[in-house]
């Protein structure tokens, strides 16, 4: 069983992101296609489909000292995509926007309960939607976000 607190923080953030499902309360079935990779090479792919949510590796911030251990902060984007035309994308864009917001926002106060021991928390940054274009047929939004990971010796 994997121990390293890197790999399970990916892991779980994946594993949440498939929880955007109209059953669960969302707006999309987004969660029902979350893939991992380099959002420009998934969309390359030959079964691609939409709504899509991709997981790509960010870039990390700098890593804080604590006592005996570091807390670094894991960055990861979260990237979502629509694929229904340049007239109708922003409603569905704004859409799945909101369903990545409501899965990602940390609840004041509370540990979010889908995230493994070993990550204290999440930070979310300012989503930024990019319009289909210039060789792209899908709508996307990324949302910068960061797992804040204690690296510890054991």
């Amino acid at each position: 069983m994997n121990r390293n607190p890197l790999t399970l923080g990916r892991k779980a953030l994946v594993q949440h992101l498939g929880t955007v499902t109209v059953a669960n309360g969302y707006a999309t079935n987004a969660g029902t296609n979350v893939r991992t990779g380099w959002f420009n090479e998934v969309l390359k792919t030959d079964d691609v489909s939409f709504p899509l949510i991709c997981l790509q590796k960010g870039k990390d911030l700098a890593p804080k000292p604590g006592p005996a251990a570091l807390l670094k902060f894991n960055g990861f984007y979260v990237i979502g995509a629509v694929d229904v035309g340049l007239d109708e994308y922003e409603d569905a864009l704004d859409e799945l926007e909101h369903d990545l917001l409501l899965a990602l926002m940390p609840t004041e106060g509370q540990f979010p309960r889908w995230l493994p021991r070993g990550i204290k928390g999440i930070t979310v940054g300012a989503p930024e939607q990019f319009p289909p274009g210039n060789g792209e047929r899908a709508a996307s939004v990324l949302i910068p976000v960061h797992l804040h990971t204690i690296i510890e010796r054991t």
